[in-house]
């Protein structure tokens, strides 16, 4: 469901552009340019025009969910706060619902969900996310914006980019 890159990603500088996507104003995604840091190299060149390249911004709590046309998410983390994501296995017959602008993706409810797995991410960290599967973020201490870049995919699951990260020597 998720897996810590082998490398580091400290250097990653970037151009914020307008706001593709809002989600209740907790989850905005931007389009970005890379000026510094080449985040695509670390996917085999055939694969690169399958990503897509934004920049996230989530400010607070996000519940259980599952994303909306995308896949896998390659996260590097610029400024995590302290976060921990959890990933969940929802229970049979588990009760969704859908915020302004899901298309495919959902929300769920914490008493329908087991969980699967945590991790916390830090500065220059890169993590691969099955955000198909449903996950959830929440503050350890105090509330702070996280930013992190986002390399993203609706064409490839998580154990093909894992193949991908895999042959380049990433994971």
């Amino acid at each position: 469901m998720f897996r810590k890159l082998k490398h580091f990603f400290h250097n990653l500088e970037y151009t914020q552009g307008q706001e593709k996507i809002n989600y209740s104003d907790l989850i905005r995604y931007y389009e970005t340019n890379l000026t510094q840091g080449g985040v695509l190299n670390i996917l085999p060149l055939r694969y690169r025009p399958d990503f897509q390249l934004s920049l996230m911004q989530i400010e607070g709590a996000v519940p259980p969910h599952t994303d909306s046309e995308v896949k896998t998410s390659i996260n590097f983390y610029i400024d995590p706060g302290v976060y921990m994501t959890t990933f969940y296995s929802p229970r049979p017959g588990a009760k969704t619902t859908q915020v302004a602008g899901q298309t495919n993706g959902y929300v769920y409810e914490m008493p329908d969900l087991l969980n699967r797995g945590t991790f916390i991410a830090n500065a220059g960290d890169g993590w691969v996310l099955n955000v198909s599967a449903v996950h959830g973020v929440q503050p350890v201490s105090k509330v702070t914006r996280r930013t992190a870049l986002c390399l993203a995919t609706d064409k490839h699951d998580f154990d093909a980019v894992i193949e991908m990260l895999t042959e380049t020597g990433n994971v």
